[in-house]
């Protein structure tokens, strides 16, 4: 290739190139599309129309007081009563799991993990948490990841999860 030709070729990318410019920035070159409702989707919702989507899926219908009779049989099922004695007083103790969802980025370090589970409530003490990885020799073994953990797991739950 001679100069010349070259010369014409980068001419030609360079007037192309401002011919595509000028029509992007001044050119009024959008299209509007406006979907008009069909009357399918503008109809209102009828009883029936519920009561077939009720019958299809399976659902139950409830009103708000047999809602909130069922809500008191649900708390009333999680106390649990203890007798210490034949005829003393009853201890009524409220079970409560709670479900705490975290993340461990990559290069997390073991302490900072323990941290992160203290005070999220799932463990006691993060030295124990430590203590407990040392001794199992699993403190590089923690996966980076997104974890759900629940309260009432043990330490040793806790650590199989996260490895």
């Amino acid at each position: 290739m001679t100069k010349k030709t070259l010369q014409g070729i980068a001419t030609g990318i360079l007037l192309t190139t401002l011919v595509f410019a000028f029509n992007f920035y001044y050119s009024d070159n959008t299209t509007i599309q406006i979907e008009i409702p069909s009357e399918e989707k503008t109809r209102a919702i009828t009883d029936q129309d519920i009561e077939e989507y009720i019958a299809k899926n399976g659902l139950v219908v409830l009103d708000l007081i047999d809602y909130e009779k069922l809500l008191d049989q649900v708390a009333n099922r999680e106390t649990v009563e203890i007798d210490n004695e034949p005829n003393s007083e009853k201890i009524i103790e409220r079970i409560v799991v709670k479900e705490v969802f975290f993340t461990i980025e990559p290069g997390t370090s073991s302490s900072s993990i323990a941290l992160l589970l203290e005070e999220k409530g799932l463990i006691t003490s993060k030295e124990n948490f430590e203590s407990y990885l040392k001794q199992k020799g699993l403190e590089t073994k923690i996966k980076a990841g997104d974890y759900t953990l629940a309260s009432d797991m043990s330490l040793e739950e806790i650590v199989e999860k996260l490895t």
